[in-house]
């Protein structure tokens, strides 16, 4: 019973103060026309498989739509860069996601073309599931006054969602 009274007391206070961050607004349409410029920063992995390895990344947003954005993200480590597409709300939470390839350097698909395994398939392993798209970055609030985003970032889709998943920061330059 003291397990369960904690694990509520835990779920309650970490909704109570979400909620209670969520009582500012913002202008969403402002803010993604905020968002256009080049920011750059780190993706920090944690799941098991690459638990401590980082990419620099470099998101360029090219531009915004009312609460939409689009841009491209390049990364130090690989030929591949992805488009992005996002939203930001009106509370400020910014999401997100690599959603086709701008630029395809081929880790991933030069693998899943020459790949005939489908068990234990090297393409579906780090590093190379890195460069498949799909990858959602969430849980950033958009602030101001210093152009920093944290947040995380995790493979969405069905494909073994646990391969890449991680946090992030990116500063506006």
């Amino acid at each position: 019973m003291k397990i369960i009274t904690s694990l509520v007391f835990i779920l309650l206070a970490s909704s109570t103060y979400r909620c209670a961050e969520e009582e500012i607004t913002i202008d969403c349409t402002q803010a993604t026309s905020d968002m256009i410029g080049t920011w750059r920063g780190k993706l920090n992995y944690t799941n098991s498989q690459a638990n401590g390895a980082s990419h620099n990344i470099t998101l360029s947003i090219i531009s915004s739509n009312g609460c939409l954005f689009q841009g491209i993200s390049a990364f130090d480590a690989s030929g591949t860069s992805f488009t992005v597409s996002g939203t930001i709300d009106k509370y400020g939470w910014v999401e997100f996601m690599e959603t086709s390839y701008e630029i395809d350097g081929g880790e991933y698909t030069k693998c899943a073309s020459t790949s005939t395994s489908s068990w234990n398939n090297p393409c579906n392993q780090w590093p190379n599931v890195r460069w498949r798209t799909g990858v959602k970055y969430h849980e950033a609030r958009f602030r101001s006054d210093p152009l920093v985003l944290q947040g995380e970032f995790f493979s969405a889709g069905g494909w073994r969602s646990s391969q890449v998943r991680g946090t992030y920061q990116i500063v506006k330059d």
